[in-house]
């Protein structure tokens, strides 16, 4: 029979570290610090659970780094407008794949894979899948002055058993920024805003900042702010190629706060942000010590407001 892991029983205080990024309030600009071990995270896959009365949510998150090369071949060409390019020799890749698990109904089985420069967390390319009511996949590539979406959905019945890229319905679509942007800002793709968060320790004093993200067809202007200390107990599995190790018991977390605002165009309807399945506004609680996101709280359509909690973290070595 299988051993169980060894457990860790947490407690104390911590202390906050310095900032990895140089923060611009009112909008962000990121430039890696002097400190060379700025934009490094511990982690590489975190897996996420979330119980409510109305059902369950399971989300894993996977992040690498790949030679550019590599990614350079995956990126679409645009018909229009100048695709942001690959300016170091390494990309860095963060996957997400989410399972929302309703009392009723079937399950909603969302994918999302997305490509981002290290040192500023400029997106380059995204690619959304969706498998449920309504099946299909995006592919949206940045540009300097908006993003192009790719769109393919199965043309007939047969059709759905295949791969997207077998899929006969597609639609290319532009989405301009407009002037919502102020210059020089970078725009992120949602799932970034975990990595960052990763790589940064926000001093508590810090004052609230706007990061610029794209998430479908909108721009967003999402707010962040660190809302305050929270003692939050934990329970997960930490896993490295040596060994395992369970962490359960009280820590000292930071909770970070997102509101989101649609830069939406004139007579234009807003878009609900997105964000690892969630809706709206949420929160992020950040352990003080490892900077290893444990907990994410929002609302899930259908479901109502869920705590993501870490059970799982496969750490870098």
């Amino acid at each position: 029979m299988k051993s169980s892991p060894p457990k860790i029983v947490l407690s104390g205080a911590v202390i906050l570290v310095a900032l990895g990024f140089h923060i611009v309030f009112g909008a962000v600009n990121f430039s890696v610090a002097c400190d060379p071990d700025a934009g490094k995270v511990l982690w590489k896959h975190l897996a996420y659970k979330g119980k409510h009365f109305l059902g369950k949510v399971e989300t894993d998150v996977s992040l690498v780094g790949l030679p550019a090369d590599e990614v350079q071949c995956l990126l679409i060409p645009v018909p229009e407008g100048n695709a942001l390019q690959i300016s170091s020799s390494h990309v860095m890749a963060i996957s997400v794949q989410s399972v929302v698990d309703p009392l009723i109904g079937a399950n909603d089985f969302t994918r999302s894979r997305a490509w981002f420069m290290q040192g500023r967390a400029t997106a380059l390319q995204r690619i959304r899948y969706r498998k449920g009511g309504d099946i299909w996949q995006n592919i949206y590539r940045f540009t300097e002055k908006g993003v192009y979406r790719l769109r393919k959905k199965p043309g007939r019945a047969a059709e759905k058993k295949l791969a997207p890229k077998h899929w006969t319905k597609i639609k290319e679509s532009f989405y301009p920024y407009g002037d919502k942007r102020p210059g020089g800002c970078s725009v992120l793709e949602p799932t970034v805003l975990l990595y960052l968060l990763s790589t940064v320790a926000f001093r508590i004093q810090a004052d609230p900042f706007s990061l610029y993200v794209c998430d479908r067809k909108q721009l967003h202007r999402v707010k962040a702010y660190v809302s305050g200390h929270q003692r939050l107990k934990v329970n997960y599995l930490e896993k490295t190629l040596q060994n395992e190790i369970r962490k359960e018991g009280m820590i000292d977390t930071v909770k970070i706060s997102f509101e989101a605002h649609a830069l939406a165009p004139d007579n234009t309807e807003p878009e609900e942000f997105s964000f690892l399945g969630l809706k709206g506004d949420f929160e992020i609680y950040i352990d003080a010590a490892t900077r290893i996101p444990v907990q994410v709280t929002g609302t899930v359509k259908g479901l109502g407001k869920v705590n993501l909690m870490l059970r799982k973290a496969k750490l870098v070595q």
